[in-house]
């Protein structure tokens, strides 16, 4: 930890609601075996759209969570959002009636960027066609609805906000809270995110721009990260959830510690507002490790953005390559997006996620459909099945249109010493 700050921060519970199952364990388990989640899009019609297919949440049916009065005020991605949270919490072991105390000096803070408009489409539809406004579609589309419900549920009186950078939102939410716990700004927080972006007015937006595969016969097989025949990427929702404390805040009340988060990097690209660039991704790794105190030997494990897109693959090998030089060959680089898709906004949280799990076990999960070797990306993707490997640092990379770089380090908790040393 480097000496402008005094606390620890450290991960005490995680949950997920994912294409892969809805609980951390069944991602987990999918994950490892080298399953994918995408799959024909079932939750609303697709006749006439280009792309049909999608990550929908697996095994989740909202009727067993909220009733129907809830499920009228609740966004799909605030149901998302909640269950997850639930499992997180739980994880951590906490209890909303025993530990109400402790939960009321609790921020929360998410992730979330195109969740107004998924859930904004149908209510203006519905006005068009009827002419009469809904006076619940602002409360349920805006985005900082997920965030809100969660602290209504836990009567969390902490600081309450939603971080928009697209797809780099929940990794810089989760930035913002351990800088925050580190300074003693905050003792702890619900962190992460939660994204559906499934409407049809988003499909056809994102397809208009050739963004998304259109293997709609192979589903499965249709985000395919670093493979030399990669075509765009898969549309995804789900929620992933950190419960995020300061060590001395966790250790007072002895909670199980996953992880320990030990930097965080920032930046812009100013380059392009679609287009990535290489040296914006590239100065956010090195501003974590810097933050961290970490030389890049010190990486045992790099999750990367890897979209399945032909210029945001190749960019981010070619970051990596400058950050790391030539050790880049030796650490395993893993892209977990061909089996859970992209959920733009919440998909840092979730690969953060895997990170701890990856430390907590030892393995790393396997990037799939890596079907064809590319001369543009030739690192270790780790491309058949799951490996077993050491962890003691692990980095997590997540990169947005607009060109907002988030880079997250997670590290093996250790009482006697700092992360980094």
């Amino acid at each position: 930890m480097n000496g402008r700050m005094s606390h620890r921060v450290v991960v005490t519970g995680v949950g997920a609601v994912t294409p892969l199952g809805p609980t951390v364990g069944s991602f987990w388990e999918r994950l490892l075996g080298g399953e994918s989640g995408v799959r024909l899009i079932t939750q609303m019609p697709v006749d006439g759209l280009r792309v049909r297919i999608g990550a929908q949440a697996a095994g989740f049916e909202p009727s067993r969570y909220f009733s129907r009065k809830e499920l009228q005020r609740l966004s799909r991605s605030s149901q998302l959002a909640l269950v997850a949270a639930d499992e997180a919490l739980r994880s951590a072991e906490l209890d909303a009636a025993r530990d109400a105390a402790t939960l009321k000096d609790t921020a929360v803070i998410l992730g979330s960027s195109i969740t107004s408009l998924a859930s904004s489409e149908a209510f203006f539809y519905k006005q068009l066609e009827t002419g009469i406004p809904d006076p619940l579609s602002i409360p349920v589309s805006m985005n900082l609805a997920p965030a809100a419900n969660v602290a209504l549920k836990y009567g969390c009186n902490g600081p309450l906000l939603v971080v928009d950078a697209a797809c780099s939102s929940s990794s810089h939410a989760i930035g913002y809270v351990y800088n925050m716990i580190r300074a003693g700004v905050m003792t702890r927080a619900i962190t992460g995110g939660a994204e559906s972006p499934f409407s049809p007015g988003l499909l056809h937006a994102w397809s208009s721009m050739h963004a998304l595969s259109e293997d709609n016969d192979t589903p499965q097989e249709a985000c395919r990260p670093f493979s030399g025949d990669r075509n765009g990427m898969v549309l995804a929702e789900h929620a992933a959830i950190l419960m995020v404390e300061s060590l001395e805040a966790a250790t007072e009340r002895r909670a199980p510690i996953l992880a320990e988060i030990s930097g965080y990097g920032a930046t812009s690209d100013s380059f392009h507002i679609t287009q990535p660039s290489v040296n914006g991704p590239a100065h956010a790794m090195r501003r974590a490790l810097e933050d961290a105190v970490l030389p890049a030997e010190g990486i045992d494990y790099i999750n990367a953005h890897g979209t399945g897109t032909q210029l945001n693959d190749k960019a981010e090998t070619e970051a990596i390559k400058r950050v790391f030089g030539p050790r880049a060959y030796r650490i395993p680089v893993v892209s977990i997006k061909g089996a859970v898709g992209h959920s733009l906004a919440a998909s840092g949280a979730l690969e953060l996620v895997s990170c701890v799990l990856s430390i907590r076990d030892s393995v790393v999960p396997p990037t799939i459909n890596l079907r064809r070797s590319d001369p543009d990306c030739d690192l270790d993707y780790v491309p058949r099945s799951r490996r077993t490997v050491p962890i003691t640092h692990a980095m997590s990379n997540s990169f947005a249109f607009g060109g907002s770089n988030a880079t997250l380090i997670v590290s093996r908790y250790r009482a006697e010493s700092s992360p980094a040393a």
